[in-house]
């Protein structure tokens, strides 16, 4: 085979002699070995590519409008990108509507009674002033004038310091809630305010009680003096007319300490009439002749059972005729018991002044369950002795609300009266009082 040489020109570059019998390799024809590592060839050059940045943002605007297109398909009510087949409309006869279920008596005494008295109680508190409130208490219209004069002290009632939320259900006695009267509670204990409780330190014969504590000591480390007061408010409904209607009386008594202030500040001929516990009180301190031919009964406040005051009624009176179905002592067959009753208090024109029972004006809450009249005392002889009255009921001149007396201390929690929650407490007959052992 003949071989050929020589240059095509002068630039041309040398290169080893090939055969001229040997046909070319076609252009775009990859070799049938790749190298590897630089052997056995030369490599083929690279693919040309678009640039990574580019194809990253063209993927991200695609994401971008997918998303998009879901999110426009959603807020139209389409669920998928592909839309459903319609499917033919069916009309269907409307529902009826659903009535509020009718609660039998027994259940509306048992729990049913619960959700009206938490509307009313929203309703009071939310009130405020008089004339919106007097819609939700018993005997409103009648009670407007005073409520109004009640809350003379303040442009607007704010009732935020005892919050609807706050108050509990205590469920009274079936025969009290057969009658229509069911009861709610607030409470909230004493604090210490510990930012400023500092109290002196005492000598030890005065620690150990071989000494009493100088009148200094006493004020300065009077630990009360650091402590806020407890809260209780006693709301009594009546059922009125299918609404239950809030006992004002006991409520205001209660919240603002009505009964505290009255026994706690002397005011010589100053007359209040209120709701209370009532229970014979032994002769502490008094010889058989000083206690000949009275008895002695302590009247306390419903939720805060040391808030009472003793008080002397002769055996031969009215009030002591009265109050005589709650004797017990030397009586035979009898313990101590208490029972509610609404009295009329009034302060001596003597020159020590003190408490005295005026009138025992009916057994049980006057307004909630008690009436003009039901507290008649036993029969002597051949006559009954009835209280008689002429005219209205006479209320002492209210308090406004702004109006606030000096602290003689702070009840705990378990005070004897306080802190009722057993399911037996009646309101109508006299219950022995629990916790108390026969002896006292």
């Amino acid at each position: 085979m003949a071989r050929v040489s020589g240059t095509e020109g002068e630039g041309a570059p040398s290169g080893p002699p090939v055969d001229s019998d040997v046909t070319p390799p076609e252009v775009g024809v990859e070799p049938e070995h790749q190298s590897v590592h630089g052997f056995g060839g030369q490599a083929p050059g690279p693919e040309k590519r678009g640039h990574p940045v580019l194809v990253f943002l063209g993927a991200l605007v695609i994401v971008a409008g997918a998303l998009a297109t879901l999110v426009f398909l959603n807020n139209n009510g389409v669920g998928s990108v592909v839309p459903a087949p319609e499917r033919p409309v069916i009309e269907k006869d409307p529902l009826p509507e659903m009535e509020n279920p009718v609660l039998t008596r027994e259940e509306f005494i048992g729990e049913g009674w619960k959700s009206r008295a938490a509307a009313s109680l929203q309703g009071f508190l939310s009130a405020r002033n008089a004339r919106a409130k007097s819609n939700y208490v018993i005997g409103g219209a009648g009670l407007l004038d005073e409520m109004e004069r009640f809350y003379a002290g303040a442009e607007e009632v704010d009732e935020s310091d005892t919050p609807a939320e706050g108050f509990s259900y205590l469920q009274l006695d079936i025969a009290d809630r057969r009658r229509g009267l069911f009861l709610m509670r607030f409470e909230r204990s004493s604090e210490i305010k510990m930012s400023e409780f500092f109290r002196p330190v005492g000598s030890l014969e005065v620690e150990h009680g071989v000494e009493e504590p100088g009148l200094l000591l006493s004020s300065l480390a009077y630990k009360e003096r650091f402590s806020t007061e407890p809260v209780r408010v006693m709301g009594f409904f009546k059922e009125r007319e299918g609404k239950l209607l809030l006992d004002w009386h006991v409520y205001t008594q209660t919240k603002y300490r009505l009964f505290k202030h009255f026994i706690n500040t002397p005011r010589p001929g100053r007359v209040g009439v209120f709701r209370l516990m009532v229970r014979e009180a032994l002769p502490l301190g008094l010889s058989g002749e000083a206690s000949e031919g009275v008895r002695f009964f302590r009247f306390s406040d419903p939720a805060f059972g040391h808030d009472r005051v003793t008080v002397t009624v002769p055996n031969d009176g009215l009030n002591g005729r009265i109050l005589s179905d709650v004797a017990w002592i030397n009586i035979a067959g009898k313990r101590d018991q208490s029972r509610y009753a609404t009295v009329r208090l009034r302060w001596t024109e003597e020159e020590e002044s003190k408490v005295a029972l005026e009138e025992v004006v009916c057994w049980e809450f006057l307004g909630l369950g008690g009436e003009m009249g039901n507290a008649s005392p036993r029969e002597v002889g051949d006559h009954a002795l009835t209280a008689e009255r002429n005219g209205p009921l006479p209320e002492e001149e209210p308090q406004a609300i702004s109006y606030r007396e000096g602290d003689q201390g702070v009840e705990s929690a378990s005070d004897e009266g306080g802190s009722e929650k057993s399911d037996s407490l009646s309101l109508g007959e006299p219950k022995a009082p629990r916790e108390l052992p026969e002896s006292q």
